[in-house]
């Protein structure tokens, strides 16, 4: 399950991927603080995609003098 593919990233202005960053970190503590909670999150594995989601945006970002 890939959240987002780096083509999709490259394809969004600045404004967007700042956007779609905070969303994702905002979903990513969500998780985590459900998690931390004592509860049970549905796909375990969601933790992961988020930060891999993450690091991509980043990356890109990076890539593009943007940071």
């Amino acid at each position: 399950m890939v959240l987002i593919s780096p083509s999709e990233v490259r394809k969004m202005n600045k404004d967007q991927r700042i956007r779609k960053l905070e969303e994702y970190k905002q979903k990513l503590f969500t998780v985590k603080s459900e998690l931390a909670s004592g509860g049970s999150i549905q796909n375990p594995s969601q933790i992961q995609e988020y930060k891999k989601a993450i690091a991509r945006i980043l990356a890109i970002m990076t890539e593009l003098d943007e940071i």
